[in-house]
């Protein structure tokens, strides 16, 4: 058995020769970029209180980031006493634009952001940028039939797991490994009896 757990536009390449009638299911799904800054300040100069785990920015909004975790609320030990530590999520199908920016720029942008939505004046004691391109895969409309197709028509003995089909997640991806385990085992079994 061979089991691929790559993004689907390398499995489409990958199964280029062994399943060719594969390759264009594969490379329709799409994919997005996104990336993160984490930022940490003193907690006296976030002047808006950070009444919760963070900030999902409503679509409508039409700003350059998506959402603000504050990390050392979610997890007590990210940031020392009197520190907060942000992380800020930008790009994605919602701000696909704000990938292009170079690193100064974006920081530019990101502070803007944070001046308006929290009051932060001051720049950040600490900043790290983390960008992942062609990252995650969207589930356009009729992803589910085409994964269904695909799974159809896969030659016997090769199986297709991963955030490209059925859930993005960590847990989803466990899920899906687990799945394809079991399915490699009952193929096995059925084949030797």
């Amino acid at each position: 058995s061979i089991v691929v757990a790559t993004p689907a536009f390398v499995a489409a390449d990958l199964l280029n020769e062994v399943a060719p009638n594969l390759v264009r299911s594969l490379q329709v799904i799409r994919y997005v970029s996104t990336g993160t800054i984490s930022l940490a300040y003193r907690e006296s100069d976030i002047r808006k209180p950070l009444n919760g785990f963070g900030v999902v920015v409503p679509r409508s909004e039409r700003r350059p980031i998506n959402a603000i975790t504050v990390s050392s609320i979610k997890f007590s030990q990210r940031a020392p006493e009197g520190f907060a530590l942000l992380r800020v999520f930008f790009g994605g199908s919602r701000s696909p634009h704000s990938m292009e920016l170079n690193d100064a720029a974006l920081v530019q942008t990101v502070r803007a952001q944070l001046r308006e939505l929290l009051g932060i004046e001051s720049a950040p004691m600490l900043q790290r940028i983390y960008r992942w391109h062609h990252s995650n895969a969207q589930y356009d409309v009729g992803h589910l039939d085409r994964v269904a197709n695909l799974e159809k028509s896969l030659p016997a003995g090769l199986y297709l797991t991963g955030s490209a089909y059925r859930g993005v997640g960590i847990p989803d991806c466990i899920k899906q490994s687990q799945d394809t385990a079991r399915r490699i085992i009952s193929d096995f079994e059925r084949r030797k009896a």
